[in-house]
């Protein structure tokens, strides 16, 4: 639902952090639901109630609720809350005190104002989230105090009674939708910033410790499992990054990720440890097929230049691949063993694999 929803409440959302999105988010969804519920009710007003007066002011509100994304598509994102705030405002005490004079209590919507004041101000806005509560108390309050006008559109007894009603209902249905998207935001929020730290930022890959603890985990709930590690190192990096620069050095592995994930099992753990070297995990039936996801792999770099603004260039890569069958073999003994092959096929003239069984780790009795 809220997927079909991102275009509308990604307007005006660009570089910003993630509470500044979720607020940005939330604003462009209670435009929406202002401008679509301002519809339905000038639908009933012109149908139900035969009052095409009321329905045709209550329009103008939803004109100028859709002004909203306007400022928000143009970064007034600051402004468009206190705007959408003026509106609502403005649309409550007009249609209830002018319109209807007090016949509809539609000002009970007003009382919804303190929740959403929480859900699109931060904390430390105090000024703003108290002013804001205390002008919609206000205004409630006056509707019921001041002497009533003539109303321009009159109700009987039964319409303003439904009108209550569908006050009554809209508002339970707008603090469930709103807290409920909320919460929403909250957790993905809170799942981006968790995968954040666990991510390299350059390659979009696993970060060294992830996959330390990845490959540590592996090992301590499956310890007679079959595991294989692989060390892919590129040959002569350091050289390229050296004549093209850092920016084209990055982007260079930007892509040096993207070939290893379109060529590795889909249940490989892979991290950019260091500058120039990619680490993998395979496990289960893929152990013995390592050498094999190696090459492929070696291949696929071989034989898919990257292209620049310079021109391009053909990495090869030195891969070490150490097969762990049974038993115990620390990780970290494990991942040194990988780099030692790494280092061989290296010294070997590079753009070649090395593979060797691992070496476990010998227990004596005391």
């Amino acid at each position: 639902m809220l997927a079909s929803l991102n275009p509308i409440l990604s307007i005006g959302l660009t570089d910003h952090n993630q509470l500044m999105r979720h607020q940005i988010r939330m604003t462009n969804l209670l435009t929406l639901i202002c401008v679509v519920g301002t519809l339905i009710f000038s639908t009933m007003y012109w149908l139900a109630f035969q009052t095409p007066l009321a329905a045709w002011h209550n329009l103008v509100y939803g004109a100028l609720y859709a002004l909203t994304w306007g400022l928000m598509k143009a970064g007034r994102w600051y402004i468009a809350r206190y705007y959408l705030f003026f509106v609502f405002f403005a649309q409550q005490f007009i249609m209830s005190y002018w319109v209807f004079a007090a016949q509809s209590q539609n000002e009970l919507l007003l009382l919804v104002s303190p929740t959403i004041v929480l859900l699109l101000f931060e904390p430390h806005d105090r000024i703003a989230r108290y002013g804001l509560s205390i002008t919609a108390i206000v205004l409630m309050f006056s509707i019921q105090v001041l002497p009533s006008p003539d109303p321009l559109a009159v109700l009987s007894s039964l319409n303003a009674k439904t009108i209550y009603l569908s006050v009554v209902l809209v508002f339970i249905a707008l603090s469930v939708i709103l807290m409920d998207f909320y919460l929403h935001d909250l957790y993905t929020i809170n799942q981006q910033a968790r995968q954040s730290a666990q991510r390299e930022p350059l390659a979009q890959t696993w970060n060294a410790t992830q996959f330390y603890r990845q490959v540590n985990a592996r090992q301590h709930s499956s310890p007679n499992k079959p595991m294989a590690l692989l060390c892919i190192n590129l040959d002569h990096f350091h050289q390229f990054n050296a004549n093209y620069g850092h920016k084209i050095g990055d982007e260079s592995l930007q892509f040096i990720a993207r070939v290893l994930k379109r060529h590795l099992p889909d249940n490989a753990i892979l991290s950019r440890t260091h500058a120039d070297q990619f680490l993998v995990m395979l496990v289960d039936n893929d152990c013995s097929c390592a050498p094999k996801w190696a090459v492929q792999c070696q291949r696929a770099i071989a034989d898919t230049p990257f292209t620049f603004n310079a021109g391009a260039h053909a990495f090869s890569v030195s891969i070490g691949i150490v097969q762990h069958f049974s038993g115990i073999c620390p990780f970290i003994n494990l991942i040194d063993q990988a780099c030692k092959a790494m280092a061989e096929a290296k010294q070997a003239g590079g753009n070649q694999c090395v593979c060797q069984l691992s070496q476990p780790v010998e227990t004596h009795a005391v």
